[in-house]
């Protein structure tokens, strides 16, 4: 019990990521899906609590953006006006950041309350910079060949948590997201195979299997990130 509580902290602090980078990483896919469950375990009230309100601000925007766009006939072919994708890529951004922070603390074996869920904003205009951005490169790959978006929407994963544990700037976490990744592609790519199978299935179950899918999914991406980079936020071991 006590070597694995040694185990646990030693996997948690944070490494040298250009040293990673020179050694390279064994991806251990079951591993993180297994991480992920049992943090998610140990926190499933915050993190379904969360999910509702993430789910409830997506619905009230896209509604009021629906009514909005028959009051003022200037409506898209959706019905809405446009502004409420806008505003929704705004605000959810930072709020998927909170799913990270909440699991990052359960990786912490560190207690997390609904207020850290909003953290995500403390760090607002780089993440919504480092998505945008991440996105717009994504797009451009897919017109492209399609495959070229596959590889550049895989390397650029770990961007949100880069910022958030790291504090990099957008730009930085995206160049060392992708060379993280580039190292073992194949591995991150089965893994976001995985994450949408599982979400797709959170789907299926009428729906309410996203209250686990979804925060379960941001959980294993925070394993997979923890195995190689270490955790630096709230990580008394506060170096690179």
């Amino acid at each position: 019990m006590v070597t694995s509580k040694i185990l646990k902290m030693q996997n948690n602090k944070p490494k040298n990521l250009s040293q990673v980078l020179v050694e390279g990483y064994v991806f251990q896919l079951e591993d993180y899906i297994k991480q992920g469950w049992q943090v998610f375990q140990k926190n499933s009230a915050l993190f379904i609590t969360s999910t509702f309100f993430y789910l409830v601000v997506i619905l009230t925007i896209t509604i009021v953006d629906i009514i909005l766009g028959r009051l003022s006939d200037n409506s898209n072919e959706w019905g809405g006006t446009g502004l409420g994708s806008m505003l929704q890529f705004l605000i959810i951004t930072p709020l998927e950041v909170g799913f990270y922070l909440i699991a990052i603390q359960g990786l912490q074996q560190q207690s997390s309350s609904f207020n850290d869920f909003f953290k995500g904003f403390d760090y607002f205009v780089q993440l919504v910079a480092g998505s945008l951005i991440s996105t717009i490169f994504t797009i451009v790959g897919l017109f492209l060949c399609i495959l070229p978006g596959i590889y550049i929407g895989v390397s650029y994963v770990l961007v949100p948590l880069l910022i958030v544990d790291r504090r990099l700037n957008f730009w930085e976490a995206m160049e060392t997201s992708r060379q993280l990744v580039s190292r073992n592609w194949f591995g991150w790519f089965l893994l976001s195979i995985m994450i949408f199978g599982i979400n797709l299935l959170g789907i299926l179950a009428c729906g309410l299997g996203v209250f686990v899918s979804l925060p379960l999914t941001y959980a294993i991406w925070t394993a997979a990130y923890r195995n190689i980079a270490g955790l630096k936020y709230g990580n008394v071991q506060d170096s690179y």
